[in-house]
């Protein structure tokens, strides 16, 4: 597979990727990515792209590296600005995820990742019915992203939990 691997380009690599990945073949997938990522024209994307594998094999240093090297190539790769935010939280290193979601309050273009920055932040900084409202609200208003609606709703979720609403519903709750 190597010597057919040097003569495939970015885009090609990159569909393979995605193909083995979605067909739960995780090592093909990576053997792309890595591939891809060597490479001196690498993109956000395939960074990005590997380190949602390394995440998803439980690799959370590795993934946090990847979606690193993805922003430090496009720091506008919001989606992957989430989800290494989201890796931070998860590793208890909140202040490098709110240096993470600083950006995205700036963007203009989508309202719902806004919405899930805000709602991060919040959770970074323990205001849980802000971090709840937050995510609902990014939930509310993200129709292009199926697969980020569910991590936000596992959150809000778990925020409910926490906050004694098992449903993660406010329960008429005033801010």
């Amino acid at each position: 597979m190597t010597d057919t691997l040097t003569l495939l380009d970015q885009t090609e690599l990159f569909q393979l990727a995605l193909s083995a990945g979605a067909a739960g073949d995780s090592a093909s997938a990576l053997a792309y990515l890595k591939t891809a990522v060597a490479r001196v024209d690498a993109t956000p994307s395939a960074h990005y792209l590997l380190g949602a594998e390394y995440a998803q094999l439980k690799l959370y240093d590795r993934a946090m590296d990847e979606m690193e090297a993805a922003l430090a190539l496009d720091p506008a790769l919001w989606t992957a600005r989430i989800q290494l935010a989201l890796l931070y939280l998860a590793a208890s290193r909140t202040e490098r995820a709110v240096d993470v979601l600083g950006p995205l309050a700036q963007q203009n273009q989508d309202q719902a990742l806004q919405r899930f920055g805000a709602g991060l932040l919040c959770l970074a900084s323990e205001d849980l019915q802000g971090a709840r409202i937050a995510l609902t609200e990014g939930i509310g208003l993200n129709d292009t992203n199926p697969a980020l609606n569910g991590d936000m709703q596992r959150i809000v979720d778990e925020i409910g939990q926490r906050l004694g609403a098992p449903d993660g519903g406010d329960e008429g709750e005033d801010e």
